[in-house]
């Protein structure tokens, strides 16, 4: 998972040349990453998809993904990313009913899917270029950065709103990846994430040995079968200490980590913070 970040952040055309292999991460921010080049994958809610240039990717606060990307020198990966809270849009909203209906849809649209076929000529693409040019000139008035930051997010909502509401804009059906049977691992990692993991188990409810969970898992994600679920207990966890008032102890065993100390090395190695430093921080700032 990312650390803990700012409550906007923008990076425009970040270029990777050398291996870009994300590890299963989640973070509090909505995240909007465009990708300008490159080819990939995506997995994201226990689905791959296909990464190709014009691709915008939505990732909603706390749910799981992972880029895997197949670049060189001469084929680099550049990706345009904005993470945010929603939380500062509420203001808007009374203004904007439509737009504030369509950000409950795409809150709603938990699937993961990509948007695809978003040229660099699109509005939106050009929304993000005009955006960092601003911003570069704002960068000593933090009040009109911090208005502009508001202004991109409303415009890129309308343009997304825009592009959804054009005949066949979603069609994801090409890009889908074949179906692997990594997803039904991770699809049984998610109801049983709260119980001790016995590879035995998930082995026996797939009809697969050991052998071949431990090999398939790893050569469709990229990732251990401990890693993934590790993940997937601190997104949990991570819930639990925002929504909750549950104490870390019992956190830790309603995530399937009974031992806290051992839950709070997992934790603060995935989140840059303690559990008790985390929940602090995201009151902090509600």
């Amino acid at each position: 998972m990312h650390k803990m970040e700012e409550q906007f952040s923008f990076h425009y055309r970040i270029s990777s040349d050398s291996s870009f292999w994300e590890v299963f991460h989640a973070h509090p921010q909505m995240e909007f990453s465009y990708v300008h080049a490159g080819h990939g994958d995506l997995i994201v809610e226990g689905k791959r998809y296909r990464v190709e240039p014009n691709t915008l990717m939505v990732f909603h606060p706390f749910q799981l993904h992972r880029v895997q990307m197949d670049i060189s020198a001469e084929q680099p990966f550049i990706r345009t990313v904005l993470m945010f809270e929603p939380s500062p849009l509420k203001k808007y909203w009374s203004a904007f009913p439509l737009l504030k209906a369509f950000f409950e849809e795409l809150l709603l649209r938990s699937s993961g899917e990509p948007w695809y076929g978003i040229a660099e000529t699109s509005p939106l693409a050009l929304l993000l270029k005009q955006f960092k040019e601003t911003r570069e000139q704002l960068a000593a008035d933090e009040q009109a950065e911090e208005e502009e930051d508001h202004f991109l997010l409303l415009e890129l909502l309308r343009q997304l709103k825009a592009i959804r509401q054009k005949p066949g804009s979603q069609s994801t059906l090409r890009t889908r990846r074949p179906s692997h049977r990594a997803e039904e691992m991770m699809e049984w990692i998610e109801q049983h994430y709260q119980e001790p993991f016995r590879l035995e188990q998930m082995a026996e409810a797939l009809h697969l040995s050991r052998y071949h969970v431990v090999h398939l898992f790893k050569q469709a994600t990229g990732s251990t079968i401990m890693d993934y679920t590790k993940a997937t207990r601190v997104r949990h966890a991570c819930l639990y200490l925002i929504e909750t008032t549950l104490t870390v102890p019992e956190i830790a065993t309603r995530v399937g980590m009974g031992n806290p100390s051992y839950f709070c090395k997992v934790f603060r190695q995935q989140m840059g913070h303690t559990p008790h430093q985390y929940r602090l921080h995201i009151q902090r700032r509600k």
